[in-house]
């Protein structure tokens, strides 16, 4: 499950307008207080993009099926 970040960053890496998307991509896994990866930022280390798809993230996770998640 953790290398999907790696794997997506890799996918829109060299990709001049995807500039901002590689901040969520890469950062949408980063916790407030470092628990996280895929480089453990924390903080407003964090970019703001990143935080507010992270957000939108769990709010999906916690309310759609999921193949890894038990019904």
């Amino acid at each position: 499950m953790k290398t999907h970040v790696k794997h997506r960053l890799e996918m829109v890496g060299n990709v001049r307008w995807l500039a901002d998307a590689r901040e969520v991509v890469g950062g949408h896994h980063e916790r407030w207080n470092g628990s996280s990866y895929p480089v453990g930022l924390s903080g407003e280390s964090i970019p703001i993009n990143a935080r507010i798809f992270a957000i939108a993230d769990v709010f999906d996770a916690l309310t759609s099926c999921r193949p890894y998640k038990a019904l």
